[in-house]
């Protein structure tokens, strides 16, 4: 991707962004907290892709998917009123529609559209979908990382509560990934956010997230239980290995 060509799309989105713009003391602050985000995220799209050696066309790329990779979140909250995607619709679908709209697809060469379309389209997914194209593949591990990065930032966790389910303590000790939908406790969504570390792809991601406190932050907002140490050594294991993994990317 050429330089004036993402410039072109920072003067899209942020134009774009603005007609959602509204007085609703409901949607507004949500309009604004996901511009903001999308903009964290095009920078930290941008130094992971320097962290892995890109060249300067993939590296813009890069940036610019994480600039739009939640277009359809200021449509969904205006029209639903609400981010949950099992409530409205889903949101990295809604985004290719609404670049696609926006005639984006006529910017950018068929090569890189093809990479944005494909990377905001399954960025939300549970698991990118089998692909042959190994640059596609790779823009969409990319900026699943970085949304979980910048998504830790936005999503504090509460004061300890009553304790997490034993089953999501079993399953994350298991390696599993957690959803929402396995929620059952106050402290059950800390423990979904923990095991988005099984989803992380880059050593580089796993080092923010830790240098950052989130990993920290996270449990020590939870109670003791008997699981907690093994929770613990789970993560710095899982840690560990993503330096040696990614060599092999």
């Amino acid at each position: 991707m050429e330089t004036a060509v993402l410039d072109n799309l920072y003067r899209w989105f942020s134009a774009y962004v603005k007609t959602f713009y509204c007085d609703d003391p409901e949607i507004q602050p949500k309009v604004l907290q996901k511009e903001e985000h999308s903009f964290l995220v095009a920078g930290l799209s941008r130094n992971l892709a320097g962290s892995l050696g890109l060249d300067a066309a993939e590296t813009r790329l890069a940036e610019a998917v994480g600039l739009c990779h939640d277009v359809g979140r200021f449509r969904q909250v205006t029209v639903y009123r609400t981010f949950r995607d099992a409530d409205s619709v889903d949101h990295g679908l809604l985004g290719v529609e609404e670049m696609t709209a926006a005639g984006i697809p006529d910017r950018l060469s068929p090569r890189d559209w093809e990479a944005l379309a494909f990377a905001v389209r399954w960025h939300n997914a549970a698991a990118l979908p089998d692909n042959p194209d190994p640059r596609l593949t790779l823009h969409g591990k990319m900026i699943r990382d970085t949304d979980k990065l910048d998504i830790c930032r936005v999503l504090p966790p509460a004061p300890p509560a009553t304790g997490c389910s034993p089953k999501l303590e079993e399953d994350f000790l298991a390696g599993k990934l957690l959803y929402y939908e396995d929620i059952r406790t106050a402290d059950d969504r800390k423990l979904v956010m923990l095991s988005w570390l099984f989803d992380i792809n880059f050593a580089w991601t796993g080092r923010e997230i830790a240098a950052r406190g989130y990993i920290d932050r996270l449990l020590a907002s939870l109670p003791p239980s008997a699981a907690m140490p093994a929770i613990r050594e789970k993560i710095d294991v899982f840690l560990a290995r993503l330096d040696t993994r990614e060599g092999r990317r």
